[in-house]
């Protein structure tokens, strides 16, 4: 019976000894855990039993390298796409230069343009780390 925690032989001098001995030899044991909770998923089928995080016992993050270098290359994907439609509203606007809100609004699309161009150098770096492993 693996849920339930040992109990001492009672002829043992633990059972007879102070209460802080019996906390010792519980600890000693390794401690049981119930069975449902030692059942972790290690991919879609598969089920082990373990005590520890599997984070502990497997290292890095449990994503298949190559959807990783999937997920980024769409996001990249969409990044050019906004940067695209940001520089044509940009550009839009840089045409029509009749009041002080539309120049306000360039500045807010050039400031967008940089914050986007730096997310997209940082996914394609991340993508070439991922592509050398």
């Amino acid at each position: 019976r693996e849920g339930v925690a040992p109990s001492p032989p009672l002829h043992s001098p633990i059972l007879q000894g102070s209460r802080g001995q019996w906390e010792l030899w519980i600890m000693d044991k390794d401690e049981k855990v119930p069975q449902y909770k030692t059942i972790k998923r290690l991919q879609k089928n598969y089920l082990v039993r373990c005590n520890e995080s599997l984070k502990n016992i497997i290292p890095g993050t449990g994503v298949k390298p190559v959807s990783h270098i999937r997920r980024i290359e769409h996001e990249i994907k969409q990044k050019r796409t906004e940067l695209g439609q940001l520089t044509e509203e940009e550009l839009l606007v840089q045409m029509d230069h009749t009041s002080q809100k539309k120049v306000k609004n360039a500045q807010e699309l050039s400031q967008k343009k940089q914050e986007l161009q730096e997310r997209i150098k940082q996914l394609e770096k991340q993508l070439l780390e991922l592509e050398l492993l």
